[in-house]
């Protein structure tokens, strides 16, 4: 009985954040948040924005952390450009509500307020993986995959 009542509290605490996982071999998120995902997948609207906060304690100092956010649609990835200022997660991470922007702080949780309109060129896909990463110089520096419909 009491591996039944342990299973059952397991699989409950991890169904909390079921939507999002990390991406192989890069730094991830230590969560995730937004009011459009729960359970195991993420919903949006065309034209709807979705906006999440990710915490984020970064490994090293970042002088810039390009975005980059990619549908994968039957395998294949489609980029969703980002116009300035969200094409920076500089731009968009906080420390205790304030603005903290780069160069990171390794050691120090910080978090990354995820705003992306999704346009009439974002393709409808059902549960679908989307990725959201900061890169710098090219290179994947901390990433998350989300499953997402996007109606």
């Amino acid at each position: 009985m009491f591996k039944l009542i342990a299973l059952t509290v397991f699989l409950a605490i991890s169904g909390t954040q079921a939507f999002w996982t990390a991406c192989p071999g890069v730094l991830a998120p230590t969560s995730i948040t937004s009011d459009v995902c729960s359970g195991s997948s993420c919903n949006v609207q065309l034209g709807q924005q979705f906006s999440a906060e990710a915490t984020i304690t970064f490994t090293q100092a970042h002088a810039r952390l390009d975005t980059r956010i990619t549908v994968f649609v039957l395998g294949v990835g489609i980029n969703i450009p980002q116009d300035p200022p969200l094409d920076n997660i500089c731009n968009s991470l906080f420390r205790d509500g304030v603005l903290t922007g780069c160069p990171t702080t390794p050691g120090v949780a910080t978090v990354w307020r995820i705003n992306l309109t999704v346009t009439s060129n974002t393709p409808t896909v059902n549960n679908a993986r989307v990725r959201f990463e900061g890169l710098e110089n090219g290179v994947s520096q901390v990433c998350a995959d989300v499953t997402a419909t996007i109606a």
